[in-house]
């Protein structure tokens, strides 16, 4: 089935618009001991259910001992069997080839779409076609690691790309080849080793690929020339008020770097 703007705006509309979560708590300012021996590590109290383990830096953060942190979640899978099952699910296409992966109360969230349902998550998936417009679609996954405060998360990076020779949009191949940004994934298990989250289309440095920073399938779009006509779709703008901040400011310096 052919990808068409239909899926798109069937996503959009009646799979949710919610752009932004909500945000997780700050961590609450905390003391730590100057030791750095990982197993002599001091643990501190947060605004995180979790205890941290870690080496203070000099200024404005920890670097965690990750091993112990996720020993002491007590987490029913190993880190080692956790990143297998992330690696499973991808060969089965996230779970689209396979929902079994999934649980019943599997959600899926990107940047502008989601959090979506297991159920419309599917019908979406199932009439995307992305693959007809994109045979050689390849999304290079590496980088696989458990976060040591979230149980049951597993954080990867993608590199996807991709060849426009199957037509978009009812629209001709014009065989244009895409590289996007770099992009965090992850997937969030439960205890019973299924898939509870699966998160995607998180670019991490909009100055590499083809498409000034757009990720996921909004990326591949505007990457070969058919981006889809709102803002999120779009790489980012500056506001007006942003750049005249920026602008008072360079020039406040200047002029304070002249008096001295």
């Amino acid at each position: 089935m052919k990808l068409s703007r239909f899926s798109i705006l069937y996503i959009l509309l009646f799979g949710g618009t919610n752009a932004f979560a909500s945000p997780r708590k700050r961590w609450n300012r905390v003391l730590f001991s100057t030791t750095v021996a990982a197993e002599d590590a001091v643990s501190y109290s947060s605004s995180s259910a979790a205890q941290a383990i870690g080496e203070k830096c000099d200024a404005g953060g920890t670097i965690l001992v990750e091993t112990a942190m996720i020993k002491k979640q007590n987490f029913p899978i190993s880190p080692e069997n956790l990143i297998a099952k992330a690696k499973y699910a991808l060969t089965k296409d996230s779970g689209v080839l396979e929902p079994s992966l999934w649980a019943d109360d599997f959600e899926f969230c990107a940047p502008y779409v989601g959090p979506l349902s297991k159920e419309k998550f599917l019908d979406a998936a199932e009439g995307f076609g992305i693959y007809d417009s994109f045979p050689d679609f390849d999304n290079r996954y590496f980088g696989f690691t458990v976060d040591p405060l979230e149980p049951g998360r597993v954080w990867f990076f993608v590199r996807l790309k991709a060849t426009n020779t199957g037509g978009l949009f009812g629209k001709a191949a014009n065989n244009k080849t895409v590289e996007l940004p770099p992009q965090v994934y992850s997937f969030k298990f439960n205890e019973q080793g299924l898939v509870r989250e699966l998160t995607v289309g998180y670019s991490i440095d909009r100055r590499q690929g083809d498409t000034d920073g757009v990720g996921g399938m909004f990326g591949l779009f505007y990457g070969v020339g058919q981006g889809l006509p709102f803002p999120e779709a779009k790489p980012h703008k500056l506001s007006f008020q942003y750049s005249l901040i920026n602008k008072i400011g360079a020039l406040v310096t200047k002029l304070s770097k002249k008096k001295k």
